[in-house]
């Protein structure tokens, strides 16, 4: 891969709030920053799974993993989501870095809508 790192950004008003997004494609992974306030918040790993003996895993299973930060159930749940979304595309794992106000289904599906238009994996 080229350097620079392949990089892209937007800015969106989510709920009212004011949230960003950057998303840059390196050799080994891609890293996905979703922040409403600036700081990087919780930092978490997704993967697809791999069976062991050469069997592959179950279809659209995902391991995530909190590296740092709250450990709440709804993080894994965008977690998994922004895996699948990559998974879609390329076989890189995801380091997402996510500081979202609110939990809730709609501000959920706003962002992974804003998402979408900056998905350059």
């Amino acid at each position: 891969m080229a350097f620079p790192v392949r990089s892209a950004q937007t800015h969106a008003a989510i709920a009212g709030v004011a949230t960003d997004f950057h998303v840059s494609v390196y050799a080994d992974r891609v890293l996905v920053v979703i922040t409403q306030n600036g700081k990087p918040g919780t930092l978490l790993s997704a993967q697809t799974e791999r069976g062991a003996g050469g069997m592959g895993g179950t279809p659209g299973a995902f391991s995530t993993k909190v590296l740092m930060g709250k450990r709440d159930e709804y993080l894994h749940v965008y977690a998994r989501r922004v895996g699948e979304m990559v998974a879609a595309k390329c076989s890189k794992p995801v380091l997402l870095s996510l500081c979202v106000q609110d939990d809730s289904p709609e501000v959920f599906k706003a962002v992974m809508t804003t998402l979408a238009a900056v998905a350059i994996w």
